[in-house]
């Protein structure tokens, strides 16, 4: 099944996100393009603020050296956490191993080589030994998540 497919099988799961029950709290974010190669996984949506246009992105061709003809049509952005924990607090264990399901099938089908992180828990919760990322001097660092190897960019 081609990643265009897929990714819509993925969208019609995430209209209800499938039956959690934190899902009342709004709409699931994740955008932008699914045939780039570069994937930024915030927190949660209000953890920086930002959106598909921000300066993030820009920061982020440039760190990876990038033709801007290569990253002109975006980046893919998603979330480890779905819902607002400012608005909502605490998730339940269930909606974080949920999301958590949802965030690797969405790296499964957008299959990233470059991946940007901006804070550091999400990269407690993705990469076995991020303190490795979090300290290295030199930047990217190659490291697998969910089983797939990528280069992380940590962007502080």
């Amino acid at each position: 099944m081609d990643r265009e497919l897929r990714f819509k099988k993925f969208l019609k799961k995430m209209e209800d996100c499938e039956g959690c029950p934190m899902r009342s709290y709004g709409e699931p974010v994740f955008s932008g393009n699914i045939l780039q190669e570069i994937m930024i996984i915030g927190y949660e949506p209000e953890s920086h603020n930002f959106s598909i246009d921000s300066k993030l992105i820009a920061k982020a061709s440039s760190l990876l050296t990038l033709y801007e003809t290569e990253v002109k049509y975006g980046a893919y952005i998603t979330y480890l956490y779905r819902c607002s924990l400012i608005i909502h607090g605490e998730l339940t264990d269930e909606a974080k191993k949920r999301c958590k399901r949802y965030l690797e099938e969405e790296f499964d089908i957008v299959k990233p080589k470059y991946l940007i992180v901006y804070d550091e828990r999400v990269l407690k919760e993705l990469v076995q030994d991020y303190e490795r990322v979090v300290n290295s001097d030199t930047q990217p660092v190659e490291c697998n998540v969910f089983d797939r190897k990528v280069e992380i960019y940590f962007i502080r």
